[in-house]
């Protein structure tokens, strides 16, 4: 008597501390709060896809769960179609974690152990199916015992040990729970059904490679299903001995509860696998409309516009609207650019194309497409103040599947491109064209040709010469004489009036003609270097070109342009003469130091250049290698010589290069310093404009 004392105590308590467990609602089941569910997507670090067959899986669970297996041996699981690539192991462990569940505050804590400790590595879809086949072996041993009409004698045994025939002699109470029970399982499988279908739709939301966390819902939906199916699973496991109707209606309110918050969220869920779907189709759609590519009336399915409202207007006169259909039988470039476009590349560009516009009578147009996540007004009318060409009335209304296609057809990566629509043209003309070309030619026209290719100037016997560096950028007055052209730049003004007052010096002594332009780094802040500019204009030593104006900005942009172009073709400084060349030049705009490069337009020499300091050495000891009486091409020849003899002897350099982010990533291996042969280290910089 003593023992069945002990078990009637024993039930005692444990009615009351579920009954205490469920009175004292946790909060969480009230609200989401944001900082759980950010805590559920810390937790998901998958491995990539590790359970294939999650159909089979689930078909299984479902012929457990919703009973819709006729009793037929045609229903029954064949083993050896499904891939049990499920540990038994861990569908164990998840069993047990729900028989052991005591209270709901205990529901919220062993939800998040077992997203923490066994799912961690699994898919959001395979997390489901795996707790969902932990709950459906629980539930199913359940079912079967409470089956009275089964004729198995173990299971009705096995059933009167856990006094589970009492459910049925409650009554109501029990039908009430049973039919909560239902409701909660139907709920579940409705919403894993619909992350399964927007897994196959959309398996970036899912694969570990394309995106490790998924989007706010799926983890919600996740957190609060395997929440749900804990809750269930333990409430199935307190039912052993239970006759408290009471407890029996908490636990159904509490399911009914659960089970209407799960279907809100496959209500949301489907909804967007709806949206998804329409964006689906219409991707197919304008993928279609591309390859079979005719003419410019295609511009039209970029833009959603409302009202009537035209999608074109011409930059500097926004008011003035552009109707698509009038750029019928024209050359068009879509200009797409993304949120780091500069205002010296558009000035840039403006001056080529008005160039181009002259010499072609009106014949070619722009249309500018901003590719930004933000809108930012300001800086987006600050753009389009500077464009004569036509530009999108905002950048809102270029639609999604727009964006997505310039950014996975023609790789666009915020690097401004250029890609011509022909008047009767192909697919294979939308060809898209970066600017680098651009910058070393000055030809706008030549990136519109249809037998326009990629080809690189580094397969010709390529020379740094003036030419080069400065084609386009600085006009030559062919009235005069060839002059010898210094650019010089750095922010010691020290080394800059010492400079200066040594070209004078040689000029005086050689009787050679020297021209000097003070080049701005291409991130200096002009007014900071206001005493310099100031200094040139009153000792009237030449000119200067500010970083704010396009000819400074053209000139550093087309050494970064021969440089990507270098990269591309695998040119490195220790192999190739020019590529050292390019890296010497570029080390300029990185060093706050004075350097110096010296040529002649129209020269097929090679530019002299150097660190101010070696400059300085060299020009201080004109004496000692200038001979009296020679040409400009001595002169440079023996400049360069000594220039040469002084690095050879150099015992201590600081080089380095600062290169923008819109450079094509280079191979650490590439990287060979210009003046030792040996391997340059790597540092990350960030700056601010202002």
């Amino acid at each position: 008597m003593s023992w069945l004392s002990n078990v009637s105590s024993l039930k005692q308590q444990v009615t009351a501390q579920v009954t205490q467990g469920l009175l004292s609602a946790p909060k969480l089941l009230e609200s989401d709060y944001d900082a759980i569910i950010k805590k559920v997507q810390e937790t998901h670090k998958p491995q990539g896809r590790q359970v294939d067959n999650l159909d089979g899986l689930f078909s299984i669970i479902g012929k457990i769960l919703l009973h819709d297996n006729p009793k037929s041996d045609h229903d029954v699981t064949n083993e050896k179609s499904i891939v049990h690539e499920v540990p038994a192991s861990l569908i164990n462990k998840i069993c047990c974690k729900l028989a052991c569940n005591c209270t709901d505050r205990d529901a919220e804590e062993t939800t998040m152990t077992i997203l923490e400790k066994e799912l961690q590595n699994y898919l959001w879809d395979e997390k489901l199916v795996i707790v969902a086949a932990a709950f459906a072996v629980n539930y199913g041993e359940f079912y079967l015992l409470t089956q009275l009409d089964t004729p198995d004698p173990v299971a009705k045994n096995m059933a009167f040990l856990k006094q589970l025939q009492f459910i049925k002699e409650i009554g109501s109470a029990s039908q009430n729970l049973s039919g909560a029970i239902n409701e909660l399982i139907h709920a579940i499988m409705t919403l894993i059904k619909c992350v399964l279908q927007f897994s196959v739709l959309d398996p970036k939301y899912f694969e570990a490679e394309e995106q490790p966390s998924a989007p706010t819902e799926i983890a919600r939906a996740t957190y609060w299903t395997i929440h749900s199916v804990v809750t269930c699973g333990s409430y199935i496991a307190k039912l052993v001995g239970l006759r408290n109707q009471n407890t029996m209606a908490e636990m159904t309110s509490r399911l009914k509860t659960l089970a209407s918050k799960v279907s809100s969220m496959q209500k949301v869920l489907q909804v967007k696998i709806s949206h998804r779907k329409h964006e689906i189709e219409t991707y197919k759609w304008l993928i279609n409309r591309f390859n079979t590519y005719q003419d410019h009336t295609i511009l039209s399915d970029l833009f959603d516009v409302e009202g009537g409202k035209t999608a074109l207007v011409v930059g500097h006169d926004n008011k003035k609207e552009v109707d698509i259909n009038s750029l019928k039988g024209s050359n068009v470039w879509l200009l797409i650019s993304g949120p780091g476009a500069c205002h010296a590349e558009m000035k840039t560009l403006t001056k080529l194309y008005l160039k181009l516009q002259t010499k072609e009578q009106n014949r070619y147009h722009i249309v500018w497409l901003p590719i930004v996540d933000e809108f930012n007004e300001r800086e987006f009318s600050s753009l389009q103040s500077l464009m004569p060409w036509y530009t999108v009335r905002n950048p809102k209304i270029i639609k999604p599947v727009a964006i997505r296609y310039i950014r996975e057809v023609w790789k666009f990566t915020n690097e401004t491109i250029l890609v011509p629509l022909l008047p009767k043209g192909h697919a294979k003309s939308l060809t898209p064209r970066t600017l680098d070309p651009l910058w070393m030619s000055g030809d706008l026209l030549s990136l519109f040709s249809v037998h326009y290719q990629k080809k690189s100037l580094w397969h010709q016997n390529l020379q740094i010469t003036l030419d080069l560096l400065l084609g386009g950028i600085y006009p030559e007055d062919s009235s005069k004489p060839a002059s010898i052209l210094c650019l010089y730049g750095g922010e010691d003004i020290k080394w800059i009036e010492d400079f200066t007052t040594m070209i004078n010096r040689v000029k005086n002594s050689t009787k050679i003609s020297i021209d000097l332009v003070y080049v701005s780094k291409n991130n200096a802040i002009d007014h900071y270097n206001n005493a310099i500019f100031d200094f040139i204009t009153a000792k009237k030593v030449g000119g200067y070109w500010k970083a704010d104006e396009t000819h400074s900005w053209h000139f550093w942009t087309r050494l970064e342009s021969i440089f990507s172009w270098g990269i591309r073709d695998g040119k490195n400084a220790k192999e190739n003469d020019t590529m050292r060349d390019v890296m010497s030049l570029l080390s300029f705009n990185g060093s706050y130091k004075g350097w110096a490069v010296f040529g002649q337009l129209g020269s097929s020499h090679k530019v002299v250049k150097a660190t101010g300091e070696v400059v300085l050495d060299v020009l201080l000891r004109i004496n000692n290698w200038w001979k009296a009486g020679t040409n400009v091409d001595s002169f440079m020849l023996a400049l360069n010589q000594q220039i040469e003899q002084h690095l050879k002897v150099q015992k201590h350099h600081c080089y380095h290069i600062v290169l923008p982010i819109t450079v094509p990533r280079v191979p650490d291996e590439m990287m060979i310093c210009a003046i030792c042969d040996r391997k340059m280290g790597k540092y990350l910089m960030y700056r601010c404009c202002e």
